[in-house]
């Protein structure tokens, strides 16, 4: 496509206003301009065009020939432009087209698939895409619209807006703490008596660290473990099994803990937990298809009994 020159699309747009007015006064308040700011724009579209396309007199304006040519070759053009903008302009308040979305696989399986037919059912003008992905990347130039990430995010120039913070819970199965014992203390870990799960930061390919936390008391501790994991079903599955003790996201647990196939060994240390957060491009013009689905997570995690987890304030994004 040809480049589009601004200034010569803007002055014929003030001749348009202008013939239509037939007065520089009246036109400028349709544009919202001074009458000699119209005036200017005017003078500079004739010396551009090198033809007088304006007859000033002390009663009216009364465009030349060569104007009222130039007027009506370029009124079809200047109202598609019109049109394109208002349609543009609506099309940002329609909860319609393709939404493509990167999650994090746990949080996709746990908490965004029983509920995905209710939000298409709602919204039958969109048409959903969700990708699991491990990472982010570059979310713009991948296609996506928008991502949904656990961990604190790394700097850049996207939007990151932070809506839970999960609990992450120490787990083992009866099978495992009949084996080693069960540890009465975070700092036991350390021993070479237990075997713990290491699972993979996929943001930095080294393992997680272990941490305990009890209100502004903090405990690093350096675990043992002869298994580690890329994913969290994995991780989940091999705890289960009695393998080893794991660090856990307080997603989808409840059953594993009430009937006793998991128990959590230092409930008197709730306070570490592991941010979640949705990215988009931009603050400002965010597409209504993108709002809704914002507004949709937040209310499904506001909606689910996630207690003993802690809100993130679940603001919807305007």
């Amino acid at each position: 496509m040809d480049e589009v020159d601004g200034r010569l699309v803007g002055g014929l747009v003030v001749l348009a206003a202008l013939a239509d007015a037939r007065s520089f006064g009246r036109a400028a308040e349709r544009l919202g301009m001074t009458q000699s700011g119209v005036s200017k724009a005017i003078a500079k579209l004739e010396a551009r065009l090198d033809a007088r396309l304006v007859h000033r007199t002390s009663r009216a304006v009364e465009l030349t020939e060569e104007g009222r040519a130039l007027c009506e070759r370029v009124a079809a053009h200047l109202a598609g432009i019109g049109e394109a903008a208002a349609e543009t302009s609506k099309s940002r308040d329609a909860v319609r087209g393709r939404l493509r979305v990167n999650v994090d696989p746990l949080f996709s399986r746990m908490v965004l698939s029983p509920k995905l037919s209710e939000f298409l059912l709602q919204n039958p003008g969109m048409e959903l895409r969700i990708e699991t992905r491990d990472r982010i990347a570059d979310l713009v130039s991948d296609g996506f619209d928008l991502a949904v990430r656990f961990g604190e995010p790394v700097p850049s120039a996207l939007i990151a807006r932070r809506v839970l913070d999960a609990r992450v819970l120490t787990v083992a199965s009866p099978i495992y703490l009949e084996r080693h014992g069960r540890p009465l203390d975070p700092r036991e870990l350390a021993s070479r008596d237990h075997q713990c799960i290491h699972a993979i930061d996929a943001a930095t390919g080294r393992p997680f660290d272990w941490e305990f936390r009890r209100g502004n008391e903090v405990v690093p501790v350096a675990v043992n473990g002869r298994l580690t994991v890329t994913d969290s079903g994995t991780k989940l599955g091999a705890c289960l099994a009695g393998f080893g003790i794991a660090q856990v996201i307080d997603l989808g647990l409840d059953d594993h803990l009430r009937s006793g196939a998991l128990i959590e060994l230092f409930p008197d240390w709730p306070d570490e937990c592991f941010p979640l957060y949705v990215y988009y491009a931009s603050r400002n013009h965010v597409p209504a298809k993108v709002r809704r689905f914002i507004d949709f997570i937040t209310d499904t995690l506001a909606a689910k009994p996630y207690s003993p987890r802690k809100s993130a304030g679940l603001r919807k994004v305007s």
